[in-house]
């Protein structure tokens, strides 16, 4: 099975090939979390609380994934453009190994950790046994997870997304069907609660997983023969851009970590708006999500191919795109925000800090979106560094800054007008600075 070829053919159209099966993968992903988290909002308040207090560990084992996947999806596309497919396959091979071990281990660290971890998040002592009941079986599962990312990256490096964003939707949809007989106890199941859904997206994964495999298998994009040879130096190839990736990526969770904790001081309906808002911002922002995960392999093919001026008409239809559908998130959040949020808590305190949040965080989404696009160019081009750079500078030296300076000040409203400053200021930062670094590169 043959690569497909991005260095050729119209450029919105190469994009739009890549996008629209990712965004099908990522979309129906998305809901799905979406309409999980109306199932548990039926369990109580609580229920949601104690999801919303997992988002940053997961963040992070997810992170750690998708930054190896990243540097799998770089080396492997610019591998494509120059015509290698022997090393097109070992580094793919070598990627998923990696991914295995290194999530078998964090996963059993996490899972031995749960208590002490999240009661330094702020969880109280009546969301913990919800808490450990949702991640008893959700860090088992995680391998499979991380097994479909890195696989999803390689058969996206190799031009191919259209499978990975079917089967992305099928798990999700089997996922969806799984959740109320397993969460509520439809039809005479068991109710399992948290443990339900933990163990729907278990069963899911399993299934994903499988699939994929078996196709990057017979799709011949990895090996099935003498595997290990060259496995260090592959590593270290991915990781060139996969540890920075991964730092940068784990910026994010680290932030949220800090950010939930700064909210549980608020109480538990702060933290389970906060965890309402979010999950409707993802729907949101789900296309940016799709078209930065696009571009990536697009990039990477032209810079290996020495087609800069096709990444240069690439980068100019996705910041085009960012700004256009950012601003109609934004004005969708602000009319509707609180009606959407009252389908997943009827709770009108819980209702009123979604609202709040989607009235403010979603008017930064258009340059948040031009950011990953940066992001996600710079990782494509092997230049890791400067996505790192951003990222820790938007967390670290502005958001967090500013959201402990807003939170005395404002409380938790200080908090969210943190969040979208930070990203707004960012992302012109960041079209500038790849505005600048491509342009000396591609003289």
């Amino acid at each position: 099975m043959s690569a497909r070829d991005l260095t050729q053919g119209p450029v919105a159209t190469s994009l739009f090939r890549l996008t629209a099966p990712m965004m099908l993968g990522v979309s129906s992903s998305i809901l799905v979390s979406m309409i999980e988290i109306v199932f548990i909002g039926q369990l109580g308040t609580e229920y949601v609380a104690a999801v919303t207090f997992t988002f940053p560990l997961i963040m992070i084992l997810n992170s750690i994934a998708l930054g190896i996947g990243i540097g799998t999806s770089s080396v492997i596309a610019r591998g494509v453009g120059s015509g290698n497919q022997e090393d097109v396959r070992r580094l793919g091979t070598h990627s998923l190994l990696m991914v295995s071990a290194s999530m078998a281990v964090l996963s059993f660290v996490g899972w031995a950790t749960i208590d002490p971890v999240f009661r330094a998040l702020g969880a109280g002592p009546d969301i913990l046994p919800l808490i450990r009941s949702y991640l008893n079986i959700y860090y088992p599962s995680v391998i499979l997870f991380t097994t479909t990312m890195v696989a999803s990256s390689i058969l996206r490096a190799n031009g191919n997304a259209n499978f990975p964003g079917i089967i992305m939707t099928l798990g999700a949809i089997f996922n969806l069907i799984l959740d109320p007989f397993l969460i509520l106890g439809w039809y005479g199941f068991p109710r399992l609660e948290l443990a339900g859904a933990a163990s729907a997206m278990a069963i899911s994964r399993l299934a994903t997983a499988a699939v994929l495999l078996v196709y990057v298998s017979r799709g011949q994009m990895i090996l099935v023969r003498d595997v290990a040879r060259g496995f260090i130096q592959s590593c270290r190839r991915i990781l060139h851009v996969g540890l920075p990736a991964t730092a940068t990526q784990l910026i994010g969770p680290v932030t949220a970590a800090i950010i939930t904790r700064l909210l549980a001081d608020h109480g538990e309906i702060v933290v389970a708006g906060f965890g309402v808002a979010t999950r409707i911002e993802a729907v949101a922002v789900m296309l940016l999500f799709a078209l930065s995960g696009s571009i990536g392999p697009f990039v990477g093919q032209n810079w290996g191919g020495r087609r800069p001026e096709r990444v240069r008409e690439g980068l100019s239809v996705t910041y085009r795109f960012c700004i256009l559908w950012g601003l109609i998130a934004a004005i969708l959040m602000i009319t509707f925000g609180d009606i959407i949020a009252s389908w997943v808590d009827d709770n009108i305190q819980v209702i009123a800090v979604a609202a709040f949040y989607l009235a403010v965080v979603p008017w930064s989404y258009a340059l948040w979106g031009v950011l990953m696009m940066s992001s996600a160019s710079f990782n494509a081009l092997g230049k890791p560094i400067p996505s790192t750079i951003l990222s820790f500078t938007r967390m670290f030296l502005i958001y967090i800054p500013l959201a402990l300076t807003m939170n005395h000040f404002f409380g938790y409203t200080g908090i969210f007008i943190a969040t979208a400053i930070s990203n707004g200021v960012m992302g012109v930062i960041g079209f500038l600075w790849f505005r600048r670094s491509f342009f000396s590169n591609a003289a």
